[in-house]
């Protein structure tokens, strides 16, 4: 009889511990957005590591961890993106050769930013002392998909200006390194006040529960690591010296393509660089998020071994941290109280001193290079364009020619420093504000040529040429005309595109060559055409472009000049 009430009550108690377990087991699975915000730092590198002491809202850590690991044009087709991890870490993609692969993955562009970097003398990366102040590094370029929410509350506060010639220029707090310090010193303390964690460590081993105490213990101390190596480093907030070393420099708005107008953009300068978007913070999250994962499935899978009083303390212990974790929440400082209340100059271009000039070109250089990502010709069509303005052109309106080299029918041989592409004077000329229709300088460009006395700067014409599709002779209604692409139509790759150029001559007639391989630069061999023949060169059909007469190309180098124009207002 005493063995029967023995067994009968173990097996009460093992179905009751059996049922909390599973009860524990769905609190961790039930989303926790408090959990979520800590794990993506939304409360500095100290709320990484709280966010993680309980296991109440596991699964929304593990969540948070991979999202945030997870480059951004993959959130979306993982399935882990959403409007927590958008406001944490925004989504931008690094306008160079290698995103454009990614680039199909990503959709709704809202803006362009330009990286800066400084040394922690005030000066520009890779620029020494004493060199003019308006030599800025431009360390990348990159079109956003999504502001965080540090950026986005700044950019919210900029009202509309139809004028566009309107910079906001982000002025740092004479207070910030006070308030740094002070907040610095809240994050160590709150680190330092994990080390409550040891105390569950502690009452599981008296409990002879050595696995679980390994399991809890080995969590707490991978990300006690995690925040202080982040927060030793200087990457916990965007308040910290070392995060004032870099900013952006933002375009922000629908921006313009080669096919569609822009609208009413916001131009800022000097914005802060999310510290959570560095290397450091992404292993953090990734291994993070294999600890998270490891720590949940064995802890259950243990705890189904363990006495009801084990599993009582346990569990009393994770109420216990979500309880202060609730508390740290509420208490620590948000990452963007800082910039809650900005400090916004507005200026127009002729106030901007010559290094914030140079610094709103960079954004001409930006919107240039997306421009030439979203390009209905491709990316590859603009290898040899010039990416950087440059600090001065000297501008002539038509190519001089010799005495010896005047009329139709003969050639000469020029060097070709540089092309300014349809991309770029388009970018110029929505900074400044300048009003245009979609395609308007879609063939337009400016050839650098290098003379004896110097480079000289042209507008001229180009447009693309590919292998035109066969004809039917012997259809009556369409085999007799000369098939011609619209404007902006797509080409079957770089090995069948050649860029045909046009620059005015001082005596009314026109250089005429192409490129050989997509290549324009160095020394070339152009031909001499009057007017009519470039009219006869294009309805002869051995072009398969959209033009067909010179008229169109005095159309396509008037614009040129326009956008030439914008180039050299920037510069001055």
């Amino acid at each position: 009889m005493p063995n029967g009430t023995s067994s009968t009550a173990a097996l009460a108690s093992s179905n009751f511990g059996g049922g909390l377990i599973e009860v524990a087991a769905l609190t961790a699975l039930i989303g926790s957005t408090t959990a979520e915000s800590l794990v993506l730092g939304n409360r500095g590198a100290a709320g990484l590591l709280w966010g993680t002491m309980s296991n109440f809202g596991a699964l929304s850590v593990v969540k948070a961890c991979v999202a945030a690991a997870t480059p951004g044009w993959l959130r979306e087709t993982f399935g882990v993106r959403s409007k927590e991890t958008d406001g944490a870490l925004g989504i931008a993609l690094t306008l160079d050769d290698k995103s454009l692969q990614y680039r199909s993955h990503a959709t709704g562009v809202c803006g362009v930013a330009c990286r800066i970097t400084r040394d922690r003398n005030g000066f520009s990366k890779g620029r020494e002392k004493g060199k003019a102040e308006s030599e800025v590094v431009k360390t990348s370029w990159e079109d956003v998909y999504a502001f965080d929410q540090s950026v986005s509350g700044i950019l919210e506060l900029i009202p509309d200006d139809p004028s566009k010639d309107t910079f906001y220029i982000l002025v740092p707090d004479v207070h910030r390194g006070d308030s740094a310090k002070r907040i610095n010193w809240k994050d160590w303390v709150a680190i330092l006040a994990s080390t409550l964690k040891l105390i569950e460590v502690f009452a599981l081993w008296k409990r002879h529960a050595l696995k679980l105490c390994i399991i809890s213990g080995g969590s707490w101390a991978y990300f006690v690591c995690a925040s202080a190596i982040i927060q030793a480093a200087g990457l916990s907030r965007e308040i910290s010296r070392r995060a004032s070393e870099r900013e952006l420099d933002l375009l922000a708005g629908p921006l313009p393509t080669p096919v569609k107008a822009g609208g009413q953009c916001k131009i800022l300068l000097g914005a802060p660089h999310n510290v959570r978007r560095s290397r450091l913070w992404r292993v953090a999250w990734a291994l993070g998020s294999i600890v998270s994962v490891a720590s949940i499935i064995t802890a259950y899978m243990t705890l189904s071994s363990q006495d009801s009083q084990t599993f009582a303390i346990w569990a009393g212990f994770q109420a216990f941290w979500l309880v202060l974790r609730s508390a740290f929440y509420h208490f620590a400082e948000n990452t963007d109280r800082v910039f809650q209340h900005p400090i916004l100059l507005k200026k127009r271009w002729a106030g901007l001193s010559t290094a914030y000039k140079a610094r709103a070109r960079g954004l001409v250089e930006a919107l240039s290079l997306y421009q030439m990502h979203v390009h209905p010709r491709g990316f590859y069509s603009y290898d040899e364009d010039d990416r950087l303005l440059r600090d001065i052109y000297s501008p002539l309106s038509a190519f001089p020619l010799s005495a010896d080299h005047r009329g139709n029918g003969t050639s000469t041989t020029i060097f070709i420093a540089a092309v300014l592409g349809d991309t770029l004077l388009a970018s110029a000329s929505f900074i400044i504000g300048r009003s245009f229709a979609p395609l308007d300088f879609y063939d337009t460009c400016v050839v650098i040529i290098r003379t004896k006395e110097g480079e000289i700067a042209i507008p001229a014409a180009r447009v693309v040429s590919g292998t035109p599709p066969p004809r039917d002779v012997n259809d009556i209604e369409t085999g007799l005309e000369l098939p011609r692409p619209p404007r902006a139509s797509g080409n079957r790759g770089k090995w069948d595109l050649t860029w045909w150029y046009w620059i005015p001559c001082d005596d009314g007639t026109w250089l005429e060559m192409h490129t050989t391989d997509l290549g324009i630069l160095g020394e070339r061999r152009a031909s001499i055409v009057t007017g009519a023949a470039i009219t006869k060169h294009l309805i002869s059909g051995e072009l398969h472009v959209s033009i067909s007469e010179v008229g169109h190309v005095e159309e396509i180098l008037a614009n040129s000049r326009l956008g030439f124009e914008a180039v050299q207002s920037l510069l001055r």
